[in-house]
C-alpha cells in the first residue's frame, strides 16, 4: 500500500521504443535511498510519440504535472464512491490493484498519447439521446459503429473532448486507415457524442432518462 503524499513523488518514465520515435510510457515511485528498495514500476499501454529525436534515443524521466496528479485523483475518488470506501484526507492507494493499474494507464494515455479522429468512428449524434453532464474525469459512453464503448473524459476546449477508450473498438473498413483503437487509446469527439456511462454497460437506453 503506497501512501499518497507530496513528499512521495509520481514519475513518468519514457523509455525507447522503436526507431520511429515511440516511447514506452511507465510510472515510477521512487523508494527512499536508506531502504534499498528498488524504485516500484508499473508499465504502461502507452506509447508517447517523441517530439525530438533526444528523448526516442534515450530514456527520459519527468515529475507528474499538476493536470496528471488532478486527473489521478478524482479517478481514485470515483473509484471509492462506486465501492463505498470513505472520503479521507489522504490517499492510500494499492499500486497492485488492477482497477488503480488501469486509472494510471488513463493519466499516461491522457498526458502522452496522441488523440485519434472520431471521424467515421461514431454514429450520428442527433439528439436522440439525453445530454449528459461530465467534466474532466467524468466516466461517459459513446456511440459507436460497433455499439456503445465505455470512455473517460481527460480534456475539454470549447465543443472538443478528448477521452481515453476502455474498450477495443475494432474499425476495420474502406473508409478508414485504422483497423483497431485500443483500450487507452485516445479518441477526439464533440461534446453531443459525450452520453450516460450507462449506455455502455448496459447496451440500451438507463433506465427513467428522458428523450429530447
Amino acid at each position: 500500500m503506497i501512501e499518497f503524499t507530496s513528499e512521495v513523488p509520481f514519475l513518468w518514465r519514457l523509455s525507447a521504443e522503436s526507431s520511429e520515435g515511440y516511447c514506452s510510457v511507465s510510472m515510477v515511485v521512487p523508494c527512499p535511498p536508506e531502504t534499498q528498495v528498488k524504485d516500484f514500476t508499473i508499465e504502461t499501454s502507452v506509447q508517447s510519440l517523441s517530439s525530438d529525436s533526444t528523448r526516442s534515443e534515450k530514456e527520459e524521466t519527468l515529475e507528474w504535472n499538476q493536470e496528471d496528479i488532478d486527473l489521478f485523483l478524482k479517478l481514485i475518488n470515483q473509484r471509492r464512491l462506486q465501492i463505498n470506501q470513505p472520503m479521507e484526507e489522504t490517499v492510500r492507494v494499492d499500486l497492485s490493484d488492477p482497477d488503480i493499474i488501469d486509472i494510471i494507464n488513463v493519466v499516461a494515455a491522457a498526458g502522452f498519447g496522441v488523440a485519434f479522429t472520431s471521424y467515421g468512428l461514431l454514429n450520428h449524434a442527433d439528439g436522440t439521446f439525453p445530454i449528459h453532464a461530465f467534466d474532466v474525469g467524468s466516466t461517459a459512453s459513446l456511440n459507436t459503429v460497433k455499439g456503445f464503448k465505455p470512455c473517460v473524459v481527460v480534456d475539454v476546449e470549447d465543443d472538443d473532448v478528448v477521452c481515453v477508450l476502455l474498450d477495443d473498438i475494432d474499425v476495420a473498413s474502406d473508409e478508414l486507415d485504422l483497423d483497431r483503437l485500443s483500450r487507452h487509446d485516445l479518441l477526439l469527439v464533440k461534446r453531443m457524442d459525450i452520453l450516460h456511462p450507462e449506455f455502455a454497460e448496459s447496451r440500451v437506453r438507463p433506465g427513467g432518462s428522458t428523450l429530447h
